[in-house]
């Protein structure tokens, strides 16, 4: 029984891990090239290591400046952002292509494509 238990605590520290390697990957700035979400195309958004994320969408021909954070949890990113008064808060899954293009998909499935700047 013991035996069983630090496997199973050995595989959850070893899925922790796995998850956790994935974090240095999106920290930095990001184009959006391909929306099929709300994002425009052209829109940037840099996410820092201190889970900290900043957002330059253009509106109305100007630059809109969204500040918030995120957390990405293996494969599930969640982010809050803030606008004014409004709070936008979104859940994404995210697929690396390589260390340069991701994906991020939204729960209806349509996608964004980000390269990295």
């Amino acid at each position: 029984m013991k035996l069983i238990s630090a496997a199973v605590l050995a595989l959850l520290v070893d899925l922790g891990a796995a998850r956790a390697d994935d974090t240095p990957k999106l920290i930095g700035k990001w184009e959006v090239t391909k929306s099929g979400g709300e994002t425009p195309v052209g829109s940037t958004v840099e996410f820092t290591k201190d889970g900290k994320m900043t957002a330059l969408v253009p509106l109305d021909g100007k630059a809109t400046k969204l500040t918030g954070t995120y957390k990405l949890d293996g494969k599930k990113l969640s982010v809050k952002l803030a606008l004014n008064e409004q709070k936008i808060e979104h859940d994404f899954t995210v697929k690396f292509k390589g260390e340069t293009e991701l994906e991020l998909e939204y729960p209806d499935k349509t996608a964004d494509t980000l390269k990295k700047k």
